[in-house]
C-alpha cells in the first residue's frame, strides 16, 4: 500500500501533545528516550479489546528509580499509579532493556508479562524474574508467559488492532554467541492498525559488525525465512540493536520497507563507538530515500552528552487513527523549553 505524505514542522505545546486522552480512536505508540536503551509504550484505540484501549509496554530501559525516565514518561502522561498495563514484554535480558519495568511492577498492576524465556544466570534478571512471578491485579495473579516454554503464545486479537509475535528465541543454531547469542534471542513483535504497522525488532541481529551488509545471517536471517513478505513489510520500523552495524542488513531494509524508521539510541560508547552507526543510518537513507528517519539521541552528540545526562526528552510519538498518520517529536526550541513537533504525516 503507498501512502501520501506531508511533512511538517508545527509546534505545540507538550503537555496534549502526545496525550493519554482515553477513550479516543487514537493508537498512540511512544519511543521514550532513555538514554541507551529501548522503552516503547503503545496505547490502543478505544474499545479494542478494552472499553478504554490496551496498554502494552515493550521494553523499559536500563535505570530504576529517580532517574527512570520511563516512569516519568507515564506519569506526565497521565497513567496513574495503579492503572493496568495489559502487557508488558521484555524482549531480552540485557541491562539497557528490562531494569527500568522493576519500577512498572512496582507502581502498575501488570496483567501479562511476556518473557524471552532466554536462559540466564544473572543475578539482576533473577530478580526481576521473581518480581514478576509475585505480580498481581488485584487479587489475582499475573501470567508469566515464557516464550521459550511457550512457543505459540499470541496477544489477544482485537477487531482492528492486531499484535502478533513474529520471532521468539528457541535453542535452534546459527543466532551467535555471547552477548549477539543474547541480542538474537529478541522477541520481534508486529503491531497493525487498520491501514498501518509497525515493527519492533528488539536488539535482533543479521551480521558480524566486520561483514558486508548485503547478506542476512543470525536473527534477521531467521526472521526472513520463517515469516511471509506481507508480514515484513511494516509502515514503522523500529530499528534493531539501536542501530548497530550488526543489525539492520540491506535483506531487512529491503524486506520491510519503511516509510518512517525510528532509532532508540543513546551517548554510551563501545569500544570508542557511539550507536547507530553511521553506516546503518546511510543504508536506510540509500534503500529508503523519502524514508524518515527520527532518533532519540537527537541532538545529543552535539550537546556534549553523556551516558548520565543522555536521557533528556527526545521522544518520539506517532498517532494514527488508522486512516492517517502523525510522526511527532519532543524537540528543543529557540526559548530552551521542549515542545512537540508534528515531522511526518502520512495518509492512505
Amino acid at each position: 500500500m503507498r501512502f501520501r505524505t506531508v511533512l511538517l514542522l508545527a509546534y505545540s505545546a507538550i503537555a496534549p501533545a502526545a496525550s493519554a486522552a482515553i477513550g479516543d480512536d487514537l493508537l498512540r505508540v511512544h519511543f521514550i528516550d532513555v538514554g541507551q536503551g529501548d522503552a516503547i509504550w503503545i496505547q490502543g484505540p478505544a474499545g479494542e479489546c478494552t472499553p478504554a484501549g490496551l496498554n502494552i509496554l515493550i521494553d523499559g530501559g536500563p535505570n530504576t528509580g529517580p532517574n527512570n525516565r520511563l516512569i516519568t514518561y507515564l506519569e506526565t502522561y497521565k497513567l496513574e499509579q495503579g492503572s493496568v498495563i495489559d502487557y508488558m514484554v521484555v524482549t531480552h535480558p540485557h541491562d539497557d532493556h528490562y531494569p527500568g519495568l522493576l519500577d512498572v511492577l512496582r507502581r502498575y498492576q501488570v496483567a501479562t508479562i511476556v518473557d524471552s524465556g532466554f536462559p540466564t544466570a544473572g543475578v539482576k534478571y533473577q530478580a526481576f524474574l521473581r518480581e514478576a512471578k509475585a505480580e498481581k491485579v488485584g487479587n489475582k495473579s499475573s501470567t508469566l508467559v515464557e516464550l521459550r516454554k511457550q512457543p505459540g503464545f499470541q496477544f489477544t486479537d482485537c477487531a482492528d488492532l492486531h499484535l502478533s509475535i513474529l520471532l521468539s528465541d528457541s535453542d535452534k543454531a546459527g543466532l551467535g554467541s555471547g552477548n549477539s547469542r543474547v541480542n538474537n534471542a529478541s522477541t520481534v513483535i508486529r503491531l497493525e492498525y487498520k491501514a498501518f504497522s509497525f515493527l519492533f525488532m528488539g536488539d535482533l541481529e543479521g551480521k558480524d559488525r566486520a561483514a558486508a551488509a548485503d547478506k542476512s545471517g543470525t536473527g534477521e536471517k531467521a526472521l526472513l525465512s520463517q515469516v511471509p513478505a506481507a508480514k515484513l513489510r511494516a509502515t514503522v520500523l523500529k530499528v534493531g540493536h539501536h542501530g548497530s552495524e550488526t543489525s539492520s542488513t540491506l535483506d531487512l531494509i529491503r524486506a520491510v520497507q519503511p516509510d518512517v524508521v525510528v532509532i532508540e539510541s543513546g551517548r554510551k560508547a563501545f569500544s570508542g563507538t557511539f550507536l547507530p552507526d553511521q553506516s546503518v543510518v546511510d543504508r536506510y537513507k540509500k534503500e529508503r530515500p523519502g524514508a524518515l528517519i527520527v532518533r532519540t539521541d537527537d541532538g545529543d552528540e552535539a550537546q556534549h552528552l553523556d551516558t548520565m545526562n543522555d536521557a533528556d526528552g527526545d521522544d518520539i510519538a506517532i498517532l494514527t487513527d488508522g486512516d492517517s498518520l502523525r510522526v511527532r517529536q519532543a524537540k528543543l526550541s529557540s526559548s530552551g523549553k521542549r515542545h512537540w513537533i508534528t515531522v511526518k504525516a502520512l495518509s492512505k
